[in-house]
């Protein structure tokens, strides 16, 4: 027992001294990666880096720059450097015994020196890279700005008419440029590349401006200068033009307007002048659209010219033509006024139909009178014209209304009679008809319906026969005979249908009123119906449902055998 305990613990000593083993040989072996490390960034030749950036002749800014990188390897290559070897033997000497937390402290606390002694010296060669850079570029920048100010001075001398009032802005800007330039030449040789990067920025810019502005420019100054020139003066010869050859302007303010527009290039030349080419522009698309109101007024004048002959020829030719159709309507009126009476007031409106087209042409000749002694403009003319052209449509439509009314009056009065007679002969056919049945007689609700409907067919006779004939009246009255007619033919229909059915149902009845009492007792008051009352329909009533009590269906039998073999009456 004693034996196995000792083992255990024998075991455990064995492992904690080879864990501590291990734990050493680790530590030591990062010890030696990070003090390589160290020596391999002491190997670096940055001093000499150092030396190469001295060259560079810095001063102001740049210099400062520069010794703050130097500062910075000199604390590492004085302080750091040894305060790493320093840590590197403490964490060495740390490794030896078996506080392991204090040992990883250590080792971390080392790591983080050689990180940021690395970082600092990354630092301070990508600092004099950058100056080097820098160096390089502003003393590259001297030439190229050299030769760019050189090409903008001997463009501005040579295509100095293209400029017109910006050449003065534009040479003192140039100036300034250079002026500038020369203090960027200055610092760039005196080392003072950090000041010179300030104004390099500067310069760059607006240098671009200056480039931008002689671009832009040439093709302003030539719109102000000549093209609105040429346009102004195209204007104005153009409105004389057309006032000598007759034109008239509404609220004529062209001169003044073309006065107004000369003005406003007169200032935009001065914001030329004063390089204001953002106002320049906009003043520019102003003076455009003014310009360009004037030329759509001319062209509207011009336009309105030709629309106006184009209209007084259709006027000439519509109002001479609606005058004929007037005539014409007025002769037809008075023939057809012996034999018709018009509804409409035809001959009233025919009359105002006259007065509106005199009234019309009194416009037309006005309108040429304005027009000869300058009053008017063709544009105003034109549209007076539209006006007039849709009131002369308006009148010849209500004139061909006016005879397409009248014209068929003689038509409808022939048709009327000839419907008059039709209806006057279907009459008689029916009378004849129902006399041929030899009917016991007709019920009065009939004969009442048949005699209006006689009476309605004599008014309608009269009206056709009158010395004035009413055709809204005849054709009312055609109208209501025409449906009189069909209803009395269809009630007539019905009832000589019902007198034949009623004889035949009282002669089939005959074979049971021996020997049925019901059938008997119905067949004489179907009798009476049918005698006195001629009642017909009521017969049938009475005298049906008895036969069908002695023989089941046979009266819708005998209904239908009738209904099959009848044939019309008229």
């Amino acid at each position: 027992m004693n034996l196995t305990i000792l083992a255990i613990i024998l075991g455990i000593v064995i492992i904690a001294y080879l864990a501590i083993f291990a734990m050493q040989r680790t530590t030591i072996k990062k010890v030696n990666v990070f003090k390589l490390r160290k020596e391999q960034l002491a190997s670096l030749k940055v001093r000499e880096e150092l030396v190469e950036g001295r060259k560079l002749s810095l001063t102001g800014q740049s210099l400062k720059e520069y010794q703050n990188l130097e500062r910075q390897f000199n604390d590492v290559k004085n302080n750091k450097f040894l305060k790493i070897d320093q840590q590197a033997n403490l964490v060495l000497f740390e490794a030896r015994g078996i506080n392991f937390i204090k040992t990883r402290h250590e080792l971390a606390r080392l790591e983080a020196m050689v990180n940021e002694t690395e970082q600092t010296i990354s630092d301070v060669r990508k600092g004099l890279t950058e100056l080097k850079k820098i160096n390089e570029a502003h003393r590259e920048a001297i030439n190229d700005l050299k030769k760019k100010y050189d090409d903008l001075r001997k463009r501005l001398l040579a295509e100095n008419f293209k400029f017109g009032p910006a050449n003065a802005g534009l040479d003192k800007f140039l100036s300034q440029l250079e002026a500038d330039y020369d203090e960027f030449t200055r610092l760039t040789e005196d080392g003072d590349h950090a000041t010179a990067s300030d104004i390099y920025e500067q310069l760059a810019m607006e240098t671009t401006q200056m480039e931008n502005m002689m671009a832009d420019i040439p093709d302003l100054f030539d719109k102000v200068d000549r093209v609105y020139v040429e346009q102004l003066n195209e204007l104005s010869q153009g409105h004389s033009d057309l006032v000598a050859q007759g034109y008239v302007f509404p609220n004529d303010t062209i001169n003044q307007e073309l006065n107004a527009i000369d003005d406003q290039r007169q200032q935009v030349l001065k914001l030329l002048s004063e390089l204001k080419l953002k106002e320049v522009s906009e003043q520019n698309g102003y003076i455009e659209r003014r310009i360009e109101t004037l030329y759509d007024m001319m062209e509207t004048e011009m336009t309105a010219r030709q629309q106006v002959t184009k209209h007084a020829d259709q006027l000439s030719s519509d109002l001479l033509r609606l005058r004929e159709q007037n005539s014409t309507l007025a002769i037809e009126l008075d023939r057809l006024g012996q034999s018709f009476q018009f509804n409409n007031r035809e001959i009233e409106r025919r009359r105002t139909l006259l007065e509106q087209i005199n009234a019309a042409e009194e416009q037309v000749n006005h309108n040429d009178d304005l027009l000869e002694s300058s009053e008017m403009s063709f544009s105003e003319l034109q549209a007076k014209q539209e006006k007039l052209l849709a009131h002369v449509s308006e009148i010849e439509a209500q004139q061909i209304e006016i005879w397409d009314k009248i014209s068929g009056l003689e038509k409808a009065q022939r048709s009327a009679r000839q419907f008059g007679g039709q209806y006057q002969q279907d009459i008689e056919n029916i009378k004849h008809a129902v006399e041929r049945m030899n009917l016991p007689g007709l019920p009065a609700s009939y004969l009442e319906y048949f005699f209006a409907v006689s009476n309605e067919l004599e008014r309608l006779a009269k009206s056709l026969q009158a010395t004035l004939v009413n055709m809204d009246e005849v054709q009312r009255q055609l109208n209501i005979v025409s449906a009189d007619i069909d209803t009395l033919k269809e009630k007539t229909d019905k009832i000589v249908d019902q007198a034949n059915l009623t004889e035949q149902l009282l002669q089939y009845a005959n074979r049971y009123r021996a020997t049925n009492e019901r059938v008997a007792a119905a067949s004489e008051q179907a009798r009476m119906f049918y005698e006195r009352d001629y009642n017909f329909d009521k017969a049938m009533d009475v005298l049906g449902p008895a036969l069908d009590s002695v023989e089941p269906g046979v009266y819708e039998k005998l209904v239908d055998a009738y209904m099959r073999r009848k044939t019309p009456l008229l």
